[in-house]
């Protein structure tokens, strides 16, 4: 008998979601074959079966949270039955996650005091096959209120089923009311990528207190630096070069002598990183997606380019390794492309800050006693303020502002 385990898919993952199963119990399963996708904080995995066999117990199912290293699922032969010591071991390890796990057809003592205590204790009586009805539904059995038409009054899966008919024959009556003010175009259950963006930055917001820090730079000379490694960089790489190509640079740069920033919140520490590894906001169809440009502050422009570049290209792709997506310390975030002057970005976690950029905009500027066009750029910095102060926040812009403001100190 061949246990499947979580995997553990990157130096900082500690539980996956099972997004999908791609077999079912008493499937065949050669080695090799996919046998579940798992959702981690950055990107969905295929995950291979590593034995040949019938899957013969899945233990944990699509949309459940599994820590690294926990048995979801057992591989065996035909006639084979999962050894008791097993599932014993299993229920052991899996005190916290809700897998029960007995003898068949014999109770426990302890099942049998619960049981007999139940009602003394207010507990909901509820079938398993129940409990997972209502979490598909996205019922709270717990608190609303739904009667039991099995023994004792415990809920079935029919009462479930039946109270979300009646409950959503209640809906489609409202919504009749308010048709006449309010057409509904559609209406999508987030999932997969959207619907970790969603978890990730709720607990952002609610978890991480934001301190928000705005400055903007004269963008004259980085307009003319940019234009003027256009055509070398065109010519002799065959690389069209951006702002955020200049942008991660300085920021890198700016983040070698504020490290304060490149750093994260963890169990009461302030965790500060050497290596300065830039994650880049990217667009993607399916929601955003953040990878990596690792040790961004030792690279040349062209380098961060040519990243850039592939990057953008795997995103799209739906290409993008774990390791591409993981171990960021810092995140840059450009809405210039789309006329965006200025926002205020949402930190992420676990990283401790992150720069949000606009477009390039002109407005009229006094130079040497004249009112001339000038080029500005809007900075918009969000800093975890459990770790970050407004003063340091302040000194990576000033830094960050200067580069901006004279491109020939890159170095590179």
């Amino acid at each position: 008998m061949h246990e499947v385990i979580m995997p553990k898919l990157g130096i900082t993952m500690e539980s996956g979601r099972i997004e999908k199963w791609h077999k079912k119990e008493g499937d065949k399963v050669e080695a090799g074959e996919v046998l579940f996708e798992v959702m981690t904080d950055k990107v969905t995995i295929e995950v291979e079966s590593y034995s040949s066999g019938i899957l013969k117990k899945i233990l944990r199912g699509e949309g459940e949270e599994v820590p690294v290293t926990e048995v979801v699922a057992y591989i065996g032969e035909e006639d084979e039955e999962i050894p008791l010591d097993k599932m014993i071991k299993q229920k052991d390890l899996n005190k916290t996650s809700g897998i029960k796990t007995r003898e068949p057809g014999k109770e426990t003592d302890e099942v049998k005091v619960k049981k007999a205590s139940a009602a003394s204790e207010g507990r909901i009586k509820i079938s398993p096959l129940a409990r997972r009805t209502a979490q598909e539904l996205g019922i709270d059995y717990r608190s609303e209120k739904i009667k039991g038409s099995g023994p004792e009054g415990r809920i079935e899966k029919r009462d479930i089923v039946a109270y979300f008919n009646e409950k959503s024959k209640k809906e489609k009556k409202e919504e009749k009311i308010s048709e006449a003010t309010v057409t509904i175009k559609s209406s999508n259950k987030l999932s997969g990528i959207r619907k970790l963006i969603a978890e990730r930055m709720s607990y952002a917001k609610l978890n991480i207190p934001h301190i928000i820090l705005n400055k903007k730079a004269n963008a004259g000379k980085l307009k003319e630096f940019k234009e003027e490694l256009e055509g070398k960089f065109s010519k002799e790489y065959g690389i069209k070069i951006t702002y955020t190509d200049l942008i991660l640079k300085s920021t890198a740069s700016a983040l070698r002598n504020n490290l304060e920033l490149n750093s994260t919140y963890k169990d009461g520490y302030h965790i500060i990183y050497d290596d300065i590894n830039i994650g880049l906001a990217v667009s993607v169809k399916e929601g955003l997606i953040v990878p990596t440009v690792f040790n961004c502050d030792k690279m040349t422009i062209k380098e961060i380019a040519k990243k850039r570049i592939e990057l953008i290209d795997k995103a799209l792709k739906g290409k993008l390794s774990l390791e591409e997506v993981s171990n960021g310390t810092f995140t840059v975030t450009n809405l210039g492309m789309y006329g965006v002057r200025s926002f205020s970005p949402i930190i992420n976690p676990p990283q401790a800050a992150i720069l949000a950029v606009g477009e390039i905009y002109t407005e009229p500027a006094v130079i040497n006693g004249e009112i001339v066009p000038g080029y500005f750029i809007n900075l918009s910095l969000s800093c975890d303020h459990r770790i970050i102060d407004g003063k340091t926040g302040a000194e990576f812009l000033k830094t960050l502002v200067e580069l901006l403001e004279n491109p020939s100190k890159f170095n590179g």
